[in-house]
């Protein structure tokens, strides 16, 4: 039955020497007396006899394991579509060796989940997991200060490199990758940001300035001066707000009375961070969610005003 098999050309081809390792149910490894259990024939790899094990391999597995052993090879491959091309082929080859109906039942299945996998596979390289997609990830964090697109960059980065996906393709740049370029790119802005307020704020004390700051703190292109700067977290800073509208009441009703939008856009007018950099109203609306806890500071950072409820 084995005596003569035409070989595919595999690229990739995970083995497990039974000489020194015990191997799996899914595992590919020499099945027969005689053979090195490390394939290796003259120092080079023995393809014909993976290609022979492979098809022992589908002859002996159950039918409800076809799909599983496949989906076990695949994920041991750095491009999985290639080494499915080619069991397509070796099956394709070899047909004339399915000659029982069980044989041809499994020869049949094996070509469909090949052709289901392969499908799969493409589908997840044209639509790659939100989880690690950095297009979203840019747009997500286009209205962030600059400490909370470092911070949240960092945090995409390690959950990335903590949960790699198993299948990745070679031909893009890597989501870690790309945030370090981001990073790079968002430190540098930073420091021609820093540069840029320090001339401004020069030029505007400079006694020999006889014009003064006129413009309204919502014009689009408004500066530094005239706003009011805080030094902390942005986060730690709107809070204050947010235990003033929600927190802490007097017979009642809110220790300040005001609408959502309204203050939002209130914190965004008036302030500017503890960098000197305007502030992100999506981001001062998300810290005054009250249903985004996780936004505002922990207990431990948190400027607790502290009481409750005020007499009237």
């Amino acid at each position: 039955m084995y005596t003569f098999v035409i070989c595919s050309p595999f690229v990739e081809h995970p083995i497990v020497d039974v000489a020194h390792y015990d191997a799996g149910e899914f595992d590919i490894f020499i099945f027969e007396e005689g053979q090195p259990s490390n394939f290796l024939n003259k120092s080079k790899f023995n393809l014909e006899q993976y290609c022979k094990c492979l098809l022992h391999k589908l002859f002996t597995i159950q039918k409800s394991k076809i799909k599983p052993f496949i989906q076990y090879q695949c994920d041991k491959m750095q491009e999985p579509i290639v080494w499915l091309n080619k069991l397509e082929k070796l099956i394709d080859l070899n047909r004339e060796l399915f000659t029982t109906k069980d044989q041809v039942i499994k020869f049949e299945k094996s070509l469909m989940i090949i052709e289901v996998m392969r499908d799969v596979i493409e589908q997840k390289k044209q639509a790659p997991d939100s989880k690690f997609n950095f297009v979203k990830l840019k747009s997500d964090i286009k209205q962030y200060n600059y400490e909370e697109k470092v911070s949240y960059l960092m945090e995409a980065k390690t959950e990335y490199l903590q949960n790699k996906p198993k299948i990745i393709d070679v031909n893009e740049t890597p989501f870690d990758e790309k945030i370090n370029l981001e990073l790079d790119l968002i430190k540098s802005q930073q420091k021609l940001n820093k540069k840029q307020n320090t001339s401004n704020n020069q030029e505007v004390n400079s006694p020999k300035s006889p014009t003064k700051n006129t413009k309204s703190p919502t014009d689009s292109c408004r500066t530094s001066v005239g706003l009011f700067q805080f030094n902390c977290q942005t986060n730690i800073f709107v809070d204050v707000f947010f235990q003033l509208t929600k927190e802490i009441s007097v017979d009642g009703k809110p220790l300040l009375n005001a609408g959502f939008n309204e203050l939002a856009q209130f914190i965004t007018d008036n302030f500017i961070d503890k960098n000197g950099n305007p502030l992100s109203l999506n981001t001062v609306k998300t810290i005054l969610n009250t249903s985004r806890p996780e936004k505002r500071p922990s207990s431990e950072k948190r400027i607790n005003l502290k009481i409750k409820n005020i007499p009237k």
